[in-house]
């Protein structure tokens, strides 16, 4: 998110992601940009990293999206057996906050 509006870019792993198979899409609005999945695989896990420009200044923030059951700690893991659509939202909840 950024106020006032800004221009977005995504990167994953350095790369601009594809959206050319209708599996991922970038929606951008006047005040934040959402990175939308759709059947997530094997080749959507990775790290993501939103670039926001606006007049005031740049920021970004990156967060990972990772396969169910690769994260482990505290005595709490994700299970394989936890749906995909689960283990996307955990990785995604978290609010890109840019103060720009």
């Amino acid at each position: 998110m950024a106020v006032p509006p800004a221009a977005f870019e995504w990167y994953r792993d350095d790369h601009r992601p594809l959206e050319s198979d209708n599996t991922l899409r970038i929606k951008n609005e006047k005040t934040r940009s959402l990175l939308l999945f759709t059947n997530v695989t094997e080749k959507h896990f990775g790290n993501y990293t939103c670039f926001a420009s606006n007049r005031l200044g740049a920021s970004n923030a990156s967060m990972l999206l990772f396969r169910p059951g690769a994260i482990k700690g505290r005595g709490v893991s994700l299970h394989a057996g936890m749906s995909v659509g689960v283990s996307v939202w955990l990785s995604l909840s978290a609010v890109l906050l840019l103060k720009v």
